[in-house]
């Protein structure tokens, strides 16, 4: 409808056609403007990095300290937009992200990517702020069978929320980091009286191709 080309490759052709196609565009006089898996890029990053800032404003308003934030992270816009807002407002809790797709073996270079991602966005707002992936606290261990791939860890928790609170998370994302989290407190991982937060980051409508694995 609304005019858009659609290109359809395997996986591994992805990062040369991503290359390829802005140029063959651009000989054609054409603008392209290249988003990448997720829109993680120092551009799409700003949106959590405002996003924290409201969230401390918020905060400050109602008096009130939160100790730990958990959500999804995944293509690492929405942990390196985090982290880097939560740099500038100057909020003193823990972020973590919970992994959805990549295990601990890969924890060096997606750390570095998700830092490198923060420090495009610093750059492109004008901050001054540079961070390492020492400042990246990524949650691994809850992949289950890969990604896009619905246990009973994303059931449960898509369920629980739903019924008890009325919010609907998706399967692949949210769903699978609020497992995460209910996990995670039940390990003890948070002490007694301390404020955590969930931070949903959306994907609703991914519900409905996934019926049959939820019903």
């Amino acid at each position: 409808m609304l005019g858009a080309k659609c290109h359809w490759i395997e996986r591994p052709q992805f990062p040369v056609k991503l290359s390829e196609l802005p140029e063959q565009l651009r000989a054609q006089g054409r603008k392209p403007y290249v988003i990448g898996i997720g829109g993680s890029n120092g551009v799409g990053a700003t949106g959590y990095v405002l996003a924290m800032i409201e969230l401390e404003g918020q905060l400050r308003t109602i008096q009130h300290r939160l100790d730990h934030i958990v959500f999804a992270s995944s293509s690492g816009g929405t942990q390196a937009g985090m982290v880097l807002g939560a740099q500038l407002a100057g909020f003193g809790g823990q972020l973590h992200g919970v992994s959805v797709d990549k295990d601990n073996l890969e924890r060096e270079a997606y750390e570095e990517e998700v830092a490198q991602i923060a420090n495009e966005c610093a750059q492109y707002i004008g901050s001054d702020i540079r961070l390492t992936k020492q400042h990246i606290k990524v949650v691994y261990g809850y992949t289950g069978e890969g990604y896009g791939v619905v246990s009973n860890l994303e059931r449960e928790a898509i369920r629980l929320m739903a019924r008890n609170e009325g919010i609907i998370l998706d399967p692949v994302y949210t769903g699978r980091a609020f497992g995460g989290l209910l996990d995670l407190i039940r390990k003890g991982a948070f002490k007694r009286g301390e404020s955590v937060l969930f931070w949903h980051t959306g994907g609703a409508p991914a519900l409905f191709a996934y019926a049959k694995e939820l019903a």
